[in-house]
């Protein structure tokens, strides 16, 4: 049976449409971060990852691959089951696939590809009819989808075109009233950068290269970018749509900085 209900939130909060806020990729970094946000401050969030989000019991959670059509099933079923979608946004991400243009294997680009581009496409596809105008939708990109990163094809060119995806469905949704804008994180402290400069072979040299890339001079934090898609997605931002954020800590801001290796 259909629960529709209006998400209730503290006064402090902005209103959002009937519906939950779908997040892809909740179960770790940027996404966990998303998700939690979204959960204090009152709005029931329906999480999704290829494992369960230990953060939201008590909310929906969906085990499911957005790059299947049978993941993206599970998501509309359970997101009509909720009352429809307040938000969505596209966080899952693979950046399993490195290499250049001459090195990435052909099933790591429809992998990286098929996970970072297409899967935004088609989720929202699936979930516009349960979205009523005045909802969001939220793609996470990368500075790596507005300037290159050497030996990483595969990822820039999956981001680069979630960029410019994002323009495109937020000139077809504007008549349903959908808004569609984008952050561009820049390196952000998540599980898997500080697992890569551990990892290095002088961390703390590594990570000291990491900061140098941001005009702060330090890595983000996970709920920084979540503090911004949170804006992207309330009716405080009503005015904004087609819009690539940079959250990046003047990374992109200097030609020189920006043509940095991440």
């Amino acid at each position: 049976m259909t629960r529709a209900r209006l998400t209730a939130v503290p006064a402090s909060a902005p209103a959002l449409p009937p519906g939950v806020v779908v997040v892809t990729g909740a179960a770790r970094g940027i996404g966990r971060a998303i998700a939690e946000l979204y959960a204090e401050r009152g709005h029931r969030v329906l999480g999704v990852d290829l494992t369960l989000p230990p953060a939201l019991r008590g909310h929906p959670r969906v085990r499911a691959d957005v790059s299947t059509a049978a993941g993206r099933e599970r998501i509309t079923r359970l997101a009509r089951e909720e009352g429809g979608v307040a938000v969505l946004v596209n966080n899952a991400a693979f950046q399993g696939a490195p290499g250049s243009v001459l090195e990435v294997s052909e099933r790591g680009w429809s992998r990286t590809l098929g996970v970072n581009l297409t899967a935004p496409l088609l989720l929202t596809r699936a979930l516009i009819d349960l979205m009523a105008p005045g909802s969001a939708v939220v793609n996470v990109a990368s500075v790596q989808g507005l300037f290159a990163e050497q030996n990483n094809a595969a990822y820039n060119a999956s981001k680069g075109g979630l960029v410019n995806l994002t323009r495109a469905m937020s000139l077809d949704l504007a008549p349903r009233g959908v808004r569609v804008n984008a952050v561009a994180p820049g390196a952000i402290a998540t599980e898997s950068v500080l697992a890569a400069i551990a990892a290095s072979g002088d961390p703390e040299q590594t990570r000291r290269d990491y900061e140098d890339l941001h005009a702060l001079r330090r890595l983000g934090e996970p709920r920084e970018v979540a503090q911004v898609i949170y804006f992207l997605g309330s009716p405080e931002a009503s005015f904004l749509t087609g819009v690539i954020l940079p959250v990046d800590g003047g990374m992109t801001a200097s030609f020189m900085m920006a043509g940095r290796p991440v």
